[in-house]
């Protein structure tokens, strides 16, 4: 299923490089040809999208362990503001253009390319998912990937930045993909849709409104088209200034994350995130990240043994260790030749672990009972402390304000995590808990990842 979806923009991308770099076959010089290849139109327009559904095929097996985490902490939370946020930045354009603010294109060019990109956005996400058939996470139907809101409102927020972020300021572009990017939350948070959905609905509305303003420009060449006030590439030796956006996987440097707690494991999970720096040099900025990693718990070997628990449970589970953190800190940049660049951090701050339950699997006569599948047994509530993050990337420019990023980095923090038993519960439902002990445990990781860089300058 997701291999075909891969396959029609595989396609795409491949036909349009094929006509865009047909003049660069003819330069031998190897460097040339590079240059040529990251200049070519194709990978220009299609880089992005690309990314993005790559890192929707690699958190396709992640998709329950993000879930997991929304119902751990918001699990009755229910807003509509993606159902509306998802037409703010295209609604931006109309205002802009009745206000008298001149975007890059004359109006009716401008929503010729946008009719093509809202005709390409709807026949592909529609596609997709009557092909996929993938079931929502609240299982309400079998249409879930792509998510749709994701990708109207990413298609919506690259028509503003087309319009007005690349023709005016960045920041148009900015505030665009910032809706776009809270559309996409929205969609997770309400239960509506896998991580993955929004991922790949994220990189179908950039590459339809690529390809709807592709095609509008062969129909209207140069007319229309107001001079752009911004050229492009912008020179290197500008401060890079960015938000960013990043996936990727972590791995424990120890061990085990769980110490000397018998029968459970943690190696290897996820993280997530995103960070901001300020540069007031070329090479040296300030800024900071927010990110979160979880690590999923193999207990296979954690037995308990209480008659008491044997009677009522059919099995058990355990959640993911989590820990979220703030850091604040330098942020470094060194330009490369071709729009390439050498990214580093050094930020420090502080963490907290997220609570966590070894949860019974009731068996049919006790969830008949208790009218719940799950029951809390031990619970692990690990403290707050200091921690410190560092990391290094490699980077490319591939437009005026968009860039990709290879990173590696390395988190450090100790925890105490206290450790209770479940002891009673209440006539209202309430669990009461036992104190077993404390354990410390080192959550330090490496994660390794790719990034969206939205550059400010």
């Amino acid at each position: 299923m997701y291999r075909s979806a891969i396959s029609i923009f595989s396609a795409i991308f491949i036909l349009l490089n094929t006509a865009a770099s047909a003049q660069s076959m003819k330069v031998l010089d190897s460097a040339a040809y590079i240059h040529r290849f990251w200049d070519a139109k194709a990978v220009r327009i299609g880089t992005v999208p690309l990314v993005l559904f790559a890192g929707s095929a690699a958190l396709w097996g992640e998709r329950q362990n993000v879930r997991e985490l929304r119902n751990r902490y918001i699990p009755t939370f229910r807003h509509h503001f993606d159902d509306y946020m998802q037409y703010v930045p295209a609604l931006a354009v109309i205002g802009l253009n009745a206000a008298g603010v001149k975007g890059k294109n004359k109006p009716g060019r401008a929503f010729v390319s946008y009719a093509f990109s809202a005709v390409i956005m709807g026949a592909v996400v529609n596609g997709i998912k009557y092909t996929a058939k993938v079931e929502r996470p609240d299982g309400s139907e079998r249409n879930s990937f792509p998510s749709g809101h994701t990708a109207n409102s990413f298609m919506n927020a690259t028509f503003l930045h087309k319009e007005y972020g690349q023709y005016r300021h960045p920041l148009y572009s900015v505030a665009g993909y910032t809706l776009a990017t809270g559309t996409a939350i929205g969609r997770q948070l309400n239960n509506r849709h896998w991580v993955s959905d929004v991922v790949a609905g994220a990189g179908i509305g950039i590459l339809s409104t690529e390809l709807g303003y592709l095609i509008a420009d062969r129909i209207y060449r140069e007319k229309g088209e107001r001079p752009v006030i911004h050229k492009d590439p912008i020179p290197v030796d500008g401060k890079p200034s960015f938000l960013e956006i990043r996936m990727g996987y972590a791995v424990a440097t120890t061990k085990d994350l769980t110490g000397n707690v018998n029968g459970i494991s943690a190696k290897r999970g996820f993280n997530m995130g995103a960070e901001g720096a300020w540069f007031f040099h070329r090479n040296v900025g300030a800024g900071a990240e927010f990110a979160f990693t979880s690590f999923p718990i193999n207990d296979d070997g954690l037995l308990i043994t209480d008659p008491d628990v044997t009677i009522i449970s059919d099995g058990h589970y355990t959640q993911p260790m989590g820990i979220r953190y703030l850091h604040a800190g330098p942020f470094f940049s060194i330009p490369l030749p071709r729009n390439w660049f050498i990214t580093a951090k050094i930020l420090g701050g502080t963490s907290l672990g997220s609570d966590g339950n070894v949860m019974l699997r009731l068996n049919s006569d006790w969830q008949d009972l208790l009218q719940r599948s799950d029951f809390p047994y031990l619970r692990y509530k690990p403290e707050g402390t200091f921690s410190w993050s560092t990391g290094m990337g490699i980077q490319k420019r591939i437009s005026r304000n968009i860039g990709i990023k290879a990173y590696g980095a390395y988190f450090d923090s100790d925890h105490d995590f206290g450790i209770d038993v479940v002891d009673d519960v209440t006539d209202d439902g309430k669990f009461l808990f036992k104190h077993l002990g404390t354990e410390k445990v080192r959550f330090n990781h490496f994660t390794f990842g790719l990034g969206l860089t939205a550059f400010l300058w």
